[in-house]
């Protein structure tokens, strides 16, 4: 009976099981589904891009090459050469390069002008001292006049020096557009490459897109809303471009960009982890592939081996000291996800009130006077202000060792009245105040 009572039962076969279950894994999603900014590229997907894939650059690519030694230029321009049916340029690209390329070489050649003239007047104020201290020490006035002839000596060779290496570096840079080794050799370079410009009804709406992304805090390019005019939809223009061009080839797209900024990079404690999530969906959605973004100094460094070529010495070295004094002049060695950090932990650690004081300078030209700062914190009146910025100066330089430049600017300092040790106030770089204020709007908005 046991054994009727068993054959009765109806058999579940695998069959009708697979029917009412699918077990296709290859439909299924993964780990990197809808999540492939997350994936960190290897080398045959740098390999892949570079040869196979749409390759654009920045502006600000193109214009450093002006920035650059002589061997490091070479060596970025025989990469970009290497390139050949990968590399497309966007239209947008080359108004900006175009439009600041003058200004580039006017700040370039003027460094050693500027660092000669900076020096001249530390020569007067040494010169002053050292006078000073002759007549307080009665010194012979032949034996100061050999002093100051050999403070002087010292100087100009120093200054001989700085114009032998601006002459041998950059003496065949010209503003004739005709003659420039830049121009010249990037002419050669683009030719078939250079992407159409948008007609004029593509334009007029990429323009108005790229505003209310800035508006919004939506990328690429609201980083840049302080600039004039339509300057703020610049990289969203680019952007654009880029999708036409990446979405009916539906390949991988690689963009080379020296911009560091959060509006391009999907940032973790400070560090640039990969292109924002938003842009990989974008490209995406538009028909393309995977998005990569390197830097100049990082893709010099993947595409050298991959097209077999040599790269000089110290060429990477010279790439990655120009990316770094543009992070340092633009930010003052910060950015906003490494202040973010020093908020967090400060508030962690119970030094909400120094995060409060920061917020408020920021909102207020980069001063707090110390009366306000004893309203804020609710501070009582017998309370000294001495050793305020400690714990904000101790956390800044555990940040140096990680996502902040070593020459970072100070976030918070002491403003001291003349003659006495009696804070009057606390002051916040002005470098730092667009910054600080985007984070204050962020968690005003609930973010």
């Amino acid at each position: 009976m046991t054994s009727s009572r068993r054959t009765s039962k109806p058999k579940r076969s695998g069959t009708s099981v697979a029917t009412k279950h699918p077990t296709n894994e290859a439909q299924r999603p993964g780990l990197f589904t809808d999540f492939d900014a997350y994936r960190t590229p290897v080398n045959a997907d740098y390999a892949s891009v570079l040869t196979k894939g749409l390759v654009a650059f920045d502006a600000n690519v193109l214009l450093n090459l002006y920035r650059y030694t002589q061997n490091a230029r070479s060596d970025l321009l025989r990469a970009l050469e290497a390139l050949d049916s990968s590399l497309f340029v966007p239209h947008q690209v080359l108004v900006e390069f175009w439009r600041n390329r003058e200004t580039t070489l006017r700040e370039s050649g003027s460094t050693g002008a500027k660092a000669v003239e900076e020096m001249n007047g530390h020569l007067t104020a040494a010169t002053q001292t050292l006078r000073t201290w002759a007549n307080r020490v009665a010194l012979e006035e032949t034996k100061f006049e050999g002093l100051k002839d050999q403070l002087a000596g010292t100087f100009e060779q120093v200054r001989q020096k700085i114009d032998g290496i601006g002459e041998g570096e950059w003496k065949d840079i010209t503003h004739d557009t005709s003659t420039d080794p830049v121009v010249v050799k990037l002419e050669a370079i683009f030719s078939g490459r250079v992407g159409p410009a948008l007609d004029a009804e593509d334009y007029e709406a990429a323009l108005k897109e790229g505003m209310r992304r800035v508006e919004n805090k939506v990328p690429p390019g609201y980083m840049d809303r302080k600039k004039e005019g339509s300057g703020p939809a610049g990289d969203y223009l680019v952007w654009e471009q880029i999708l036409k061009e990446a979405g009916p080839r539906a390949c991988d797209v690689l963009f080379v960009t020296a911009d560091a900024k959060e509006d391009w990079w999907r940032k973790e404690h400070g560090y640039n982890r990969g292109p924002r999530p938003e842009l990989t969906d974008e490209l995406s959605g538009r028909g393309g592939g995977r998005l990569l973004l390197l830097t100049p100094k990082r893709f010099l460094e993947i595409a050298a081996p991959i097209f077999e070529f040599s790269v000089s010495e110290g060429s990477v070295q010279d790439i990655e000291r120009v990316e770094r004094i543009e992070d340092e002049e633009t930010n003052g060695g910060w950015t906003t996800a490494a202040l973010r950090e020093l908020f967090d932990r400060l508030t962690y650690e119970g030094w909400l009130d120094r995060v409060s004081v920061i917020k408020y300078a920021a909102s207020h030209d980069g001063f707090v006077d110390a009366e306000t700062v004893y309203e804020l914190c609710e501070y009582e009146d017998d309370r000294t202000l001495r050793g305020f910025t400690k714990p904000v100066t101790r956390i800044s330089r555990d940040l140096r060792k990680e996502p902040v430049s070593e020459d970072a600017v100070k976030v918070l300092t002491t403003k001291y009245r003349t003659g006495q040790q009696r804070a009057v106030g606390f002051l916040v770089p002005a470098v730092l105040l667009p910054m600080i204020r985007e984070i204050t709007d962020g968690d005003d908005d609930g973010a």
